[in-house]
């Protein structure tokens, strides 16, 4: 997760933009920034992992701020498509020997899996998919419209199951810790750590856009 957000196009669009939106109306921004919220949120249920990619949230919250961005266009831009820069062959071993998936078939069965099967820590589940949703774009796997078409059915589950983003990845970590309770694999006190920042940083950006 290498991106960018001061890349030059978008720099422009943002300045196109800025000044288009001069004269416009309370309404009308409500009505975007909604959007903007709508768009954001089916991505976010697996935040932890972009953060983490990107060096936590204040790193995150800075480069965006270095750029002199709009903030949530920059998580846009993030929390978008996260692996765009990864390398294929990285994606692809990460898939391979994280989940033994090397095809689109593979992967489609995987997700529906993660999303309907019955677990005790669904956030654990639901975080990881979208997670490797995205993986599977890089890879060639799915198309964008499917990855994000995916993560939209995902979204209401979560919102029906959970009150707020706190509880939603506290139960990530929950199920994390079932999944690995002695962390042979690593990375526990890591996402711990990612966790805690996203449920109590005033940079988080899960302190801006609720859940539902």
């Amino acid at each position: 997760m290498r991106k960018n957000v001061l890349k030059v196009a978008l720099l422009a669009l943002f300045a196109v933009v800025g000044l288009a939106s001069c004269g416009g109306s309370s309404s009308s921004s409500n009505a975007s920034e909604n959007a903007d919220f709508e768009a954001l949120r089916p991505t976010m249920l697996a935040g932890v992992y972009y953060y983490r990619g990107y060096g936590g949230v204040d790193a995150v919250e800075n480069h965006i701020k270095s750029g002199g961005v709009d903030r949530i266009e920059g998580y846009k831009q993030l929390f978008t498509n996260p692996y765009e820069e990864e390398s294929i062959a990285n994606a692809t071993n990460m898939l391979k020997n994280d989940w033994d998936v090397s095809n689109s078939q593979e992967l489609k069965t995987l997700l529906e899996k993660l999303k309907s099967q019955e677990g005790e820590h669904k956030a654990w589940d639901w975080g990881r998919a979208v997670n490797i949703a995205w993986a599977g774009v890089r890879t060639g796997y799915l198309t964008q419209a499917e990855a994000e078409a995916y993560q939209k059915e995902l979204l209401p589950l979560a919102q029906a199951k959970y009150a707020d983003w706190t509880a939603y990845f506290n139960d990530f970590l929950a199920g994390r810790n079932a999944w690995d309770p002695n962390d042979e694999y690593g990375g526990k006190a890591e996402l711990e750590g990612v966790v805690k920042d996203i449920n109590e940083s005033a940079n988080s950006i899960y302190k801006t856009i609720p859940l539902k």
